[in-house]
């Protein structure tokens, strides 16, 4: 599912016959009360599943997203390994 856009997932929720009530709810990392994904990106799945998608999107929300993926570019990387000589 990694591999799937949240529109994507939704679409897949509703063919598996997932609850109104879990679709319904806005999509939340729980970390306060209130707290929802989109007021925490600024900006909503609809542009940013259209920016993946396409590439494209409104001006501010292509510079929104570069700049959140540029901000977590460390978290795909691989920590590097140190080399303990063997001497």
């Amino acid at each position: 599912m990694g591999d799937l856009l949240k529109t994507e997932v939704y679409e897949l929720a509703r063919y598996l016959k997932v609850p109104d009530y879990i679709l319904e709810k806005a999509p939340s990392g729980g970390l306060w009360e209130g707290q929802t994904d989109e007021e925490e990106m600024g900006i909503t799945y609809r542009e940013l599943d259209h920016y993946l998608a396409t590439g494209q999107g409104e001006p501010h929300v292509v510079e929104k997203i570069e700049k959140m993926i540029k901000a977590s570019e460390h978290k795909r990387q691989m920590p590097p390994i140190p080399i303990i000589p063997r001497e």
